[in-house]
């Protein structure tokens, strides 16, 4: 009996052991991807407006930009989801392109990002849900009629599509997705190589932190998993990585074909023809026989998706 005790208790130390190695591994940071830079340092900030904020169901207040419509119409309204580690002002673009074609658009600094909440983290899996149907909530007060739809942009539109396969998703009319990531092992993912590395997982960090919440514990969940190649330059004003919470919630969800299948008839997919990241031939292929409209633009890579004329012009024609 006792040998036996003592073979559990060093079988159970030898496993946390090893998990907390795992939790301790580096976490590799990516050089800076020059597509990323170059195209992010195309986007006009020129017209945007100040931020907004607005209190969520656990006191915190986040950003949106508000961008109203040219023409003072008040019964469309398109919330818009940025990219991996950026914030609002990266629709910028979008925003005034929408807004110009009569369509309110609030771009959102996603709670993580930009001017909301800590840089980086959330405090659950399924708060972004949660802080997405409290600002839809918000603006419902002054566009008591409008129909709402959601644009994501790369993570964002992984995220959009979460929405629209969830129980938020009936907030909501029409779902974009431009160049939506719909998680490292889908076929529209590009292979990673050292052209194209935008982000860095820690695959032992999260291997041990997934193995922890089945155990039931959660305090290592607001580690760094996920680093960006962010250029320095930007760094101050982006979020450099993500913890295992927000990593988990702002992407697709795990079965993006039934989420899309959900979505039937609600949802458009945008890429660039010439996208570095994603594989835009691949979302043809995939995604059409899902029942989803696919159209690609012509000499558009991943970042001018929110900033090219003819990509703005292609989504303003998708809502």
């Amino acid at each position: 009996m006792i040998h036996a005790l003592t073979l559990v208790f060093a079988c159970l130390g030898a496993i946390a052991s090893a998990l907390a190695l795992m939790l301790v591994a580096p976490l590799t940071i990516p050089p800076p991807l020059a597509s990323v830079t170059e195209g992010a340092r195309r986007i006009g900030t020129d017209g945007a407006p100040a931020l907004s904020r607005f209190q969520a169901r656990d006191g915190t207040w986040l950003a949106y930009r508000l961008y109203g419509a040219d023409n003072g119409a008040r019964d469309r309204v398109a919330f818009l989801a940025h990219g991996s580690s950026a914030q609002s002002i990266a629709m910028n673009q979008v925003g005034l392109a929408i807004a110009q074609a009569g369509v309110t658009a609030v771009a959102m600094d996603m709670r993580g990002h930009g001017a909301s909440g800590t840089r980086g983290d959330i405090a659950y899996v399924g708060q972004l849900d949660d802080d997405l149907a409290d600002l839809a909530a918000e603006l419902r007060k002054t566009f008591a009629s409008a129909s709402f739809s959601l644009i994501g942009h790369s993570s964002g539109g992984g995220f959009a599509l979460r929405i629209a396969a969830g129980p938020t998703g009936a907030l909501f009319d029409r779902f974009v997705l431009l160049a939506p990531y719909l998680g490292y092992s889908a076929p529209t993912t590009r292979p990673v190589q050292d052209s194209n590395r935008w982000a860095s997982p820690n695959i032992p960090r999260i291997l041990a932190i997934q193995a922890l919440d089945l155990a039931g514990v959660d305090w290592p969940q607001g580690l760094p998993t996920l680093a960006f190649a962010v250029a320095p330059p930007l760094q101050p004003i982006l979020a450099t990585h993500y913890s295992w919470r927000l990593m988990t919630n702002y992407t697709a969800p795990g079965d993006w074909k039934k989420a899309l299948e959900q979505g039937r008839g609600r949802i458009a997919v945008l890429a660039g023809a010439d996208d570095q990241l994603m594989d835009a031939t691949a979302y043809k292929r995939e995604l059409t026989p899902l029942g989803v409209t696919v159209r690609l633009i012509p000499g558009v890579d991943h970042i001018g998706l929110i900033y090219s004329p003819a990509a703005l012009e292609a989504l303003v024609g998708s809502l």
